[in-house]
Protein backbone atom coordinates (compact mmCIF):
# COMPACT_ATOMS: atom_id res chain seq x y z
CA UNK A 1 0.00 0.00 0.00
CA UNK A 2 1.65 3.61 -1.21
CA UNK A 3 -0.01 5.98 0.80
CA UNK A 4 0.65 9.92 0.70
CA UNK A 5 -0.42 13.06 2.38
CA UNK A 6 -2.52 14.63 -0.25
CA UNK A 7 -3.95 17.82 1.49
CA UNK A 8 -5.79 19.50 4.49
CA UNK A 9 -9.14 21.32 3.55
CA UNK A 10 -10.91 23.39 5.67
CA UNK A 11 -13.78 23.69 2.88
CA UNK A 12 -15.17 21.01 0.87
CA UNK A 13 -14.31 23.53 -1.86
CA UNK A 14 -10.63 22.70 -1.93
CA UNK A 15 -11.46 18.84 -1.84
CA UNK A 16 -9.66 17.19 -4.66
CA UNK A 17 -12.61 17.45 -8.15
CA UNK A 18 -12.02 13.77 -9.07
CA UNK A 19 -13.88 10.93 -8.63
CA UNK A 20 -11.71 8.58 -6.40
CA UNK A 21 -14.10 7.06 -3.35
CA UNK A 22 -13.83 8.64 0.00
CA UNK A 23 -13.03 6.64 3.17
CA UNK A 24 -13.76 8.95 6.27
CA UNK A 25 -12.62 8.39 9.79
CA UNK A 26 -15.45 9.61 12.16
CA UNK A 27 -15.22 9.58 15.99
CA UNK A 28 -15.57 11.65 19.29
CA UNK A 29 -12.24 13.68 19.76
CA UNK A 30 -9.19 11.78 20.77
CA UNK A 31 -10.66 8.54 20.36
CA UNK A 32 -8.07 7.18 18.41
CA UNK A 33 -8.40 8.28 14.47
CA UNK A 34 -5.67 9.47 13.55
CA UNK A 35 -3.91 6.48 14.85
CA UNK A 36 -6.21 3.97 13.49
CA UNK A 37 -4.59 5.76 9.72
CA UNK A 38 -1.43 5.43 10.70
CA UNK A 39 -1.91 1.62 12.52
CA UNK A 40 -4.07 0.65 8.76
CA UNK A 41 -1.13 2.08 6.69
CA UNK A 42 1.37 0.95 8.56
CA UNK A 43 2.85 4.45 8.65
CA UNK A 44 3.50 5.21 12.14
CA UNK A 45 3.85 9.22 11.59
CA UNK A 46 1.69 9.89 8.75
CA UNK A 47 -1.25 11.14 10.52
CA UNK A 48 -0.22 13.72 13.18
CA UNK A 49 -1.38 11.89 16.76
CA UNK A 50 -1.69 14.09 19.95
CA UNK A 51 -2.42 13.05 23.41
CA UNK A 52 -4.56 16.46 23.58
CA UNK A 53 -8.21 16.57 22.76
CA UNK A 54 -9.14 18.49 19.11
CA UNK A 55 -5.61 17.84 17.72
CA UNK A 56 -7.50 17.25 13.84
CA UNK A 57 -8.81 20.53 12.76
CA UNK A 58 -9.13 20.37 8.90
CA UNK A 59 -10.19 17.42 6.68
CA UNK A 60 -6.68 15.28 5.71
CA UNK A 61 -6.97 13.66 2.56
CA UNK A 62 -4.62 10.41 2.23
CA UNK A 63 -3.74 9.07 -1.54
CA UNK A 64 -3.74 5.79 -1.18
CA UNK A 65 -2.10 3.42 -4.80
CA UNK A 66 -4.01 6.37 -6.38
CA UNK A 67 -7.14 4.86 -5.76
CA UNK A 68 -9.17 5.96 -3.17
CA UNK A 69 -8.61 8.54 -0.55
CA UNK A 70 -8.54 8.10 3.24
CA UNK A 71 -9.92 11.31 5.11
CA UNK A 72 -9.01 12.08 8.59
CA UNK A 73 -11.76 14.42 9.77
CA UNK A 74 -11.68 16.46 13.11
CA UNK A 75 -13.51 14.81 16.07
CA UNK A 76 -16.57 15.73 17.65
CA UNK A 77 -16.96 17.05 21.29
CA UNK A 78 -14.80 17.83 24.01
CA UNK A 79 -11.84 19.46 22.18
CA UNK A 80 -9.51 21.95 23.86
CA UNK A 81 -10.19 24.84 22.10
CA UNK A 82 -12.53 27.77 21.64
CA UNK A 83 -16.25 27.40 21.77
CA UNK A 84 -16.34 29.09 18.38
CA UNK A 85 -13.88 26.54 16.96
CA UNK A 86 -15.76 23.44 18.03
CA UNK A 87 -18.63 24.99 16.39
CA UNK A 88 -16.57 25.48 13.03
CA UNK A 89 -15.04 21.67 13.51
CA UNK A 90 -18.69 20.50 13.95
CA UNK A 91 -19.96 22.84 10.62
CA UNK A 92 -17.01 21.47 9.05
CA UNK A 93 -17.43 17.70 9.51
CA UNK A 94 -21.68 17.85 8.82
CA UNK A 95 -20.54 20.23 5.76
CA UNK A 96 -18.40 17.62 4.65
CA UNK A 97 -20.24 14.40 5.57
CA UNK A 98 -23.97 15.46 3.90
CA UNK A 99 -22.16 16.74 0.63
CA UNK A 100 -18.72 15.13 0.24
CA UNK A 101 -19.54 13.76 -3.17
CA UNK A 102 -16.84 10.81 -3.63
CA UNK A 103 -18.30 9.92 0.41
CA UNK A 104 -18.28 5.76 0.12
CA UNK A 105 -17.88 4.76 3.08
CA UNK A 106 -17.61 6.23 6.85
CA UNK A 107 -15.69 4.63 9.78
CA UNK A 108 -17.14 5.39 12.73
CA UNK A 109 -14.64 5.43 15.80
CA UNK A 110 -15.83 4.28 19.05
CA UNK A 111 -13.54 3.77 22.31
CA UNK A 112 -14.39 -0.14 23.21
CA UNK A 113 -13.86 1.39 27.42
CA UNK A 114 -16.59 3.61 27.22
CA UNK A 115 -19.28 1.92 24.62
CA UNK A 116 -21.48 4.07 22.19
CA UNK A 117 -21.77 7.67 24.28
CA UNK A 118 -24.82 9.71 23.06
CA UNK A 119 -22.90 12.08 21.07
CA UNK A 120 -21.93 8.50 18.94
CA UNK A 121 -25.35 7.46 18.99
CA UNK A 122 -26.32 11.05 17.16
CA UNK A 123 -23.49 10.68 14.86
CA UNK A 124 -25.07 7.07 13.90
CA UNK A 125 -28.56 8.45 13.77
CA UNK A 126 -27.04 11.23 11.25
CA UNK A 127 -25.36 9.07 8.95
CA UNK A 128 -28.67 6.97 9.17
CA UNK A 129 -30.58 9.57 7.62
CA UNK A 130 -28.29 11.00 5.39
CA UNK A 131 -28.10 6.80 3.80
CA UNK A 132 -24.06 6.99 4.30
CA UNK A 133 -22.38 3.79 4.89
CA UNK A 134 -20.80 3.09 7.98
CA UNK A 135 -19.05 0.49 9.72
CA UNK A 136 -18.34 0.83 13.62
CA UNK A 137 -15.01 0.60 14.76
CA UNK A 138 -14.75 -0.23 18.44
CA UNK A 139 -11.20 1.00 18.93
CA UNK A 140 -8.59 -0.25 21.94
CA UNK A 141 -10.71 -3.84 22.26
CA UNK A 142 -7.61 -4.71 23.93
CA UNK A 143 -8.24 -2.96 27.24
CA UNK A 144 -11.51 -4.80 28.40
CA UNK A 145 -11.29 -8.56 29.61
CA UNK A 146 -12.80 -10.79 27.48
CA UNK A 147 -16.28 -11.27 29.23
CA UNK A 148 -16.46 -7.46 28.81
CA UNK A 149 -15.75 -7.34 25.34
CA UNK A 150 -18.11 -10.29 24.98
CA UNK A 151 -20.79 -7.95 26.50
CA UNK A 152 -20.09 -5.16 24.10
CA UNK A 153 -20.60 -6.73 20.95
CA UNK A 154 -23.82 -8.18 22.47
CA UNK A 155 -25.00 -5.22 22.97
CA UNK A 156 -23.63 -3.80 19.91
CA UNK A 157 -25.56 -6.65 17.80
CA UNK A 158 -28.57 -5.83 20.02
CA UNK A 159 -28.81 -2.29 19.89
CA UNK A 160 -27.35 -1.76 16.15
CA UNK A 161 -28.47 -5.01 13.98
CA UNK A 162 -27.85 -2.89 10.84
CA UNK A 163 -24.53 -1.86 11.69
CA UNK A 164 -21.33 -4.20 10.88
CA UNK A 165 -18.48 -3.62 13.69
CA UNK A 166 -15.03 -4.65 14.02
CA UNK A 167 -13.15 -4.99 17.31
CA UNK A 168 -9.94 -3.04 16.62
CA UNK A 169 -6.86 -2.96 19.15
CA UNK A 170 -3.21 -0.89 17.59
CA UNK A 171 -1.52 -2.82 20.51
CA UNK A 172 -2.88 -6.73 19.26
CA UNK A 173 -3.17 -5.88 15.73
CA UNK A 174 -6.81 -7.16 16.25
CA UNK A 175 -9.26 -6.40 13.23
CA UNK A 176 -6.89 -4.60 10.92
CA UNK A 177 -7.04 -7.28 7.87
CA UNK A 178 -10.98 -7.02 8.25
CA UNK A 179 -11.03 -3.17 8.22
CA UNK A 180 -8.66 -3.30 5.10
CA UNK A 181 -10.87 -5.57 3.68
CA UNK A 182 -13.85 -3.76 4.23
CA UNK A 183 -12.59 -0.52 3.01
CA UNK A 184 -11.32 -2.79 -0.50
CA UNK A 185 -14.30 -4.12 -0.80
CA UNK A 186 -16.08 -0.39 -0.65
CA UNK A 187 -13.54 0.40 -3.22
CA UNK A 188 -13.97 -1.87 -5.54
CA UNK A 189 -17.47 -1.64 -5.71
CA UNK A 190 -17.06 2.36 -5.92
CA UNK A 191 -16.27 1.64 -9.80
Amino acid sequence: MAITFLKSATKLEELPNDTKPQIAFVGRSNVGKSSLLNHLTGQKDLARVSAEPGRTQTINLFNVDGRYYLVDLPGYGFAKTSKAKRQDFAGMLRDYLWQAQQLRLVLLMIDARVGPTDLDRDMLAYLDSGKIPVVLIVNKIDKLSNSESINLQRMLESQYPQISFIPHSNVTGKGRGEILDVIEQMVRSAK
